[in-house]
């Protein structure tokens, strides 16, 4: 699916792709014609982790835009029942989704389970420690990956690996940054190759099979904060709002979770080990005509390099889907050149 890729490829913010509705770019558009093209994938990707199938449980696999398969006739059906439940009963609001029903399985359950006590009160353990203070959380972070005026020495960064799919394969990834917020990712798969960047003013991405790529809109303030170079410095500047909801597990440790109101684009979870004071994981949200998709990014196997810490291992995941970035080597204060981060215009 394409915005799989999309979204863990691009790094800019706004698409010179020319914006077009689903209708104009693809065929066979029945209910969302008049949706932006670039808000389709993450729409299907929606429907996809809600009743936890692939594309091909409703698409035939010798085109997309034929009808062939009842489940998607069926699909149909269902989606405008979902908008008509939110429009008569819920005032247009997205109270009603695809997931309420399905929870991720093609078939909804009809029929409540026996055996469970869930009218029983839960009995949360007592505590008495004191929460820390963002700034508190936040100045930790800072020191556990070296501090500032390490930090502030590194100027560049060139970092190559692989992109980890969601089959398990490696296909090669480079990722450059220069400060203070440019950045560009290439992933170079046998036959095509994603390319992406922000040059401080314009973000894109290029895929060298169909030239400049369109992004989903609700992805790009999220993808401009990646930009910054001296993000873990800029925390507070880069949100209106900061605010401590206290403690969460995160792969069998204790981390303290911040709710992050950015300016604009969707509000963050930011999840701190408790042990050693890292960035371990983000959570957000994106807007989708059916309801809330929820992107979970995961930072693991900190090392240091340079005297600071960076994630060797980085995982997002959507419902249904994970994929990663293995990193292998990481060089800093690097010669980039400006214009390398500036936007592929068309096809090689």
């Amino acid at each position: 699916m394409r915005f799989l890729t999309l979204i863990v490829l691009v790094t800019g913010v706004v698409s010179i792709a020319h914006a077009q509705t689903a209708e104009q770019k693809f065929k066979n558009i029945q209910i969302f014609k008049t949706l932006p093209a670039a808000q389709l994938d993450p729409t299907m990707a929606f429907i996809s982790g809600s009743l936890g199938v692939r594309c091909n449980y409703c698409h035939a696999t010798n085109g997309f835009d034929k009808d062939d398969k009842q489940a998607k006739l069926t699909a149909r059906r269902m989606i405008q029942m979902v908008f008509d439940l939110n429009k008569g009963s819920f005032n247009g609001q997205g109270a009603v989704s695809c997931y309420t029903c399905h929870r991720g399985k093609p078939t909804p359950v009809s029929v409540p389970a026996v055996g469970q006590n869930l009218w029983a009160p839960a009995s949360p353990s007592p505590t008495t420690e004191a929460p820390p203070s963002v700034k508190q959380i936040l100045d930790r972070y800072v020191q556990a990956v070296g501090g500032a005026e390490a930090l502030t020495k590194i100027t560049s960064r060139t970092a190559k690996g692989s992109r980890i799919g969601a089959d398990g394969v490696l296909v090669p990834e480079e990722v450059h940054q220069k400060a203070p917020d440019k950045l560009l990712t290439v992933t170079s798969y046998p036959n095509v190759v994603f390319s992406n960047g922000y040059n401080g003013t314009l973000a894109w991405a290029h895929s060298s099979r169909e030239g400049p790529t369109p992004l989903p809109d609700q992805l790009l303030a999220l993808l401009k904060r990646d930009a910054v170079f001296y993000k873990e410095l800029k925390t507070q500047d880069l949100y209106s709002n900061l605010t401590f909801l206290g403690k969460a597990s995160v792969r069998e440790m204790d981390a303290y979770v911040i709710q992050a109101t950015p300016v604009n684009g969707p509000i963050e979870k930011l999840f701190f080990d408790v042990r050693t004071g890292v960035l371990v994981r983000r959570y957000t949200e994106s807007d989708t005509p059916l309801g809330k998709l929820p992107l979970q990014i995961d930072y693991e196997d900190y090392r240091e390099v340079d005297g600071i810490k960076q994630p060797f291992l980085i995982h997002w995941s959507l419902p249904g889907r994970v994929w990663g970035r293995k990193i292998d080597e990481i060089k800093q204060n690097v010669p980039l050149d400006d214009a390398k981060f500036n936007p592929i215009l068309s096809r090689p």
